[in-house]
């Protein structure tokens, strides 16, 4: 099974590909912090800021959980193809650093996950 995680931008338009769709608007947004808004989650600082607060790591592990429930239930299915894909208002900042995340987890679990990045070359 190949999975594909993704970050989009909700002003770009939402994903209409994904398997699934996680919103992460919730969470903090390093948008507003003066020396990480012009950065992405494609930088350790942008990480380190989302994943700072409890409900954060809280969604993410529960997102890592639901899916590694829910795709080998997929797999035994003969589903190839799984995208799972998470936005943010630009889709620079959170979005970026839960699909990152989320792709090292479940490439840690042994699936073949792939990362990319709809609207992180996108101008504001």
């Amino acid at each position: 099974m190949k999975i594909e995680c993704r970050s989009f931008g909700f002003k770009n338009g939402a994903d209409a590909q994904a398997d699934f769709v996680f919103d992460v608007r919730c969470l903090p947004n390093p948008f507003y912090i003066e020396h990480l808004k012009h950065k992405t989650g494609l930088d350790k600082p942008v990480r380190d800021y989302v994943l700072d607060c409890d409900d954060s790591k809280n969604y993410l592990n529960k997102i890592i959980e639901m899916l590694l429930i829910v795709l080998p239930i997929k797999e035994q299915y003969g589903i190839e193809k799984v995208t799972v894909s998470f936005g943010c208002t630009g889709g620079h900042h959170r979005s970026v650093t839960f699909a990152i995340m989320v792709c090292d987890a479940l490439i840690k679990n042994g699936y073949d996950a792939v990362c990319f990045h709809r609207d992180i070359d996108v101008e504001d």
